[in-house]
């Protein structure tokens, strides 16, 4: 008896030392249609590794192109798995962690400079790929990377659309009244004088006109950042002549997951795909409906 317990715990050791040396499986070799994206950024002395995965429709010629900033809620196997039926759409899509965030180095200085010369850098490769209309952009921003989208949207043309999703788009509003979660956590990237809050609000940097269509999405039990942010954010953007669109999400929280994917696919098929392509992925979802 003694013996074959002996046995099975060998069994068991040598089990759990094999699986420990057996590397899971990169995103890579997941999908064939999935391809790295990786970069640098310098800031001064700093330098930046960016983590990132470019997802590739089958579909020919030159595509619409789509960034994703992931900034805390999420990341990029997380995006990439969500790309597949976006690049079914026939769009290119990228997926980046912003500083701090996933495998890029940071830290994030709470969506400091180096998340802004991240995004640009990011849109600057995506737009120069020969795979890319360059004329047909959009930048998803989750979280934090919501920010790092909106700070591009206040300095960047190209992008025709955004999506920005569970933001905080004036931080100078909010830290007098943020949940000490929030607090906490802003203290830890950074000291939150007056000027540095100023710099990172997407409100306060909004040129005076804007000429895109934005999508806002945000939990209304969002614990750490007040849904009535989003609503400003979309009462600013209207101003300035931005076409925008809300949904607030009355049962849900800060990560909003894969609740948000009807009204994303929407969006991006009315604002980046041709006629042509609009009618057959409308004839794709009438014939799987049917089905």
């Amino acid at each position: 008896m003694r013996l074959a317990r002996l046995w099975i715990v060998a069994i068991a050791l040598a089990t759990s030392m094999l699986a420990c040396r057996i590397p899971g499986k990169s995103i890579e070799s997941k999908y064939k249609n999935v391809h790295q994206f990786n970069f640098d950024v310098a800031m001064g002395p700093e330098n930046y590794h960016i983590e990132g995965y470019l997802t590739r429709s089958a579909e020919n010629g030159r595509r619409p192109g789509l960034l994703v900033l992931n900034g805390g809620e999420g990341n990029v196997e997380r995006c990439v798995q969500m790309s597949q039926g976006i690049a079914a759409m026939g769009i290119q899509v990228a997926c980046v962690n912003i500083p701090g965030y996933g495998g890029s180095s940071g830290p994030s200085r709470f969506v400091g400079q180096p998340s802004v010369l991240a995004s640009r850098r990011a849109l600057d490769m995506l737009a120069a790929r020969t795979d890319v209309d360059s004329t047909r952009l959009a930048v998803w921003g989750l979280g934090h990377g919501a920010v790092a989208a909106g700070l591009l949207m206040d300095y960047d043309s190209r992008p025709r659309a955004l999506i920005l999703e569970s933001g905080c788009y004036d931080p100078i509003t909010l830290w007098p009244q943020a949940p000490l979660r929030t607090k906490l956590s802003i203290l830890r990237e950074v000291w939150p004088s007056k000027r540095i809050l100023k710099e990172r609000s997407v409100i306060a940097n909004l040129p005076p006109k804007l000429e895109c269509s934005v999508l806002i999405m945000h939990g209304e039990r969002d614990n750490r950042v007040p849904v009535g942010q989003a609503v400003k954010l979309a009462d600013a953007l209207r101003v300035r002549g931005a076409k925008v669109s809300t949904r607030y999400f009355p049962q849900a929280s800060h990560d909003l997951g894969k609740r948000v994917e009807p009204e994303l696919r929407a969006f991006l098929r009315d604002n980046l795909l041709d006629n042509e392509s609009r009618r057959r992925i409308l004839t794709l979802h009438k014939t799987l409906k049917l089905a």
